[in-house]
């Protein structure tokens, strides 16, 4: 049995209206926090759109995973023919993996997109497929790749929600956070140990307050597009702007509106007791119950929340600790509620079953 206890209202205005987002050019967009992944704005943001070179995100998040950036690859016929956006890499030259990662990612190497693909997978074919499965498994759903570059191809789709999953995730490696936040650095070939210095083609690095990424794209058919990130005080937001006529002006509105007029705060810590919940036949007559997780809650400027513990009414011994014993769940006005399980704080042993007296004793004749 579970009961719904009302923990707290915080922030008092309840009615506060969602604040008015600004004009935007692009046919598709999001604004999302990094942290808790709520959608404070979309513009057809669940429409399949060509997602142009911020297909290269993915491309980078499983280069990273894999984890051989130091490893040496020998550019092939390929990889050095490969059209468009280029980090201009010939063939059979030598670059680490990690020179190839900052060509894609600050460049926009289709090039390098190649080169990584068949040193990872050994074809592209292969490494796209494992881009596939890495989309499904992030929840891009509505998302197909059919290159690991973003050059236009049939069936090669995604939707502005979809890639900013993919940028909350690739975020998350350290290695990626770096290179996308990087406005300038050099690569070095290695076999004439030749060094030149590269850019990054994101013009927010160089002007706009926190901005920290993450990757730009276009063609012909996908229009100028851009994946933002910047992060103020600790809290990061991601825009994705798809066929924008101003991508970088467009992304600039998002993130500053974001900043402006919404607000995440960490409800209740990790590890925190929020309840004590009677325990029936145990040596102890109750245990803590404390979160799992950390609680965090996205909502808009001078709105409200509500933190709500659904527990169970008791819990029978024994019980051990980490035992699922109930959860905290957090609503906001227009924001899917956040939740997390409570947890036992300590295991509690089952009571001894006291025997009635004339049982001992037959028992002690027994033995003895």
């Amino acid at each position: 049995m579970a009961r719904l206890y009302l923990m707290g209202l915080v922030m008092a205005n309840a009615l506060h209206p969602i604040p008015t987002p600004p004009h935007v050019s692009a046919r598709a967009a999001i604004v999302m926090d990094a942290r808790t992944g709520a959608v404070l704005y979309e513009k057809n943001a669940f429409v399949q759109k060509d997602p142009a070179s911020v297909t290269k995100m993915m491309t980078a998040l499983l280069v990273i995973e894999a984890g051989h950036l130091n490893r040496v690859v020998t550019v092939s016929k390929q990889a050095a023919a490969t059209i468009g956006s280029s980090m201009h890499i010939r063939y059979r030259q030598q670059y680490t993996e990690m020179d190839l990662l900052r060509g894609l990612l600050m460049r926009s190497g289709n090039d390098a997109s190649i080169a990584l693909a068949e040193a990872e997978a050994g074809s592209v074919t292969r490494f796209v497929a494992q881009m596939n499965i890495k989309a499904q498994e992030l929840g891009a759903f509505n998302t197909a790749f059919e290159n690991p570059n973003g050059l236009t191809a049939p069936g090669h789709y995604s939707t502005a929600y979809d890639l900013a999953l993919i940028a909350r995730a690739a975020m998350r490696e350290p290695v990626f956070r770096r290179v996308v936040a990087t406005r300038e650095d050099v690569i070095q070939e290695q076999v004439s140990r030749s060094k030149r210095s590269i850019s990054n083609t994101n013009q927010l690095l160089y002007g706009f307050p926190g901005a920290d990424g993450v990757k730009t794209g276009t063609t012909n058919a996908a229009g100028k597009c851009l994946v933002a990130s910047a992060t103020r005080h600790g809290r990061q937001i991601i825009a994705v702007v798809l066929n924008s006529d101003n991508r970088f002006g467009d992304a600039a509105r998002l993130l500053q509106w974001g900043f402006t007029h919404w607000n995440t705060d960490q409800v209740l810590a990790q590890g925190e007791k929020v309840a004590q919940i009677p325990v029936k036949g145990g040596t102890v007559p109750d245990v803590g119950a404390r979160l799992a997780g950390p609680v965090w809650v996205t909502y808009p400027e001078g709105a409200s929340y509500q933190v709500h513990i659904v527990r169970r009414h008791f819990v029978p011994a024994p019980v051990v600790k980490g035992t699922v014993v109930g959860r905290v769940i957090v609503t906001t006005m227009d924001q899917p509620p956040e939740t997390e399980v409570l947890v036992a704080g300590r295991s509690v042993a089952r009571q001894p079953v006291r025997r009635p007296f004339w049982q001992w004793l037959t028992g002690f004749w027994r033995r003895h």
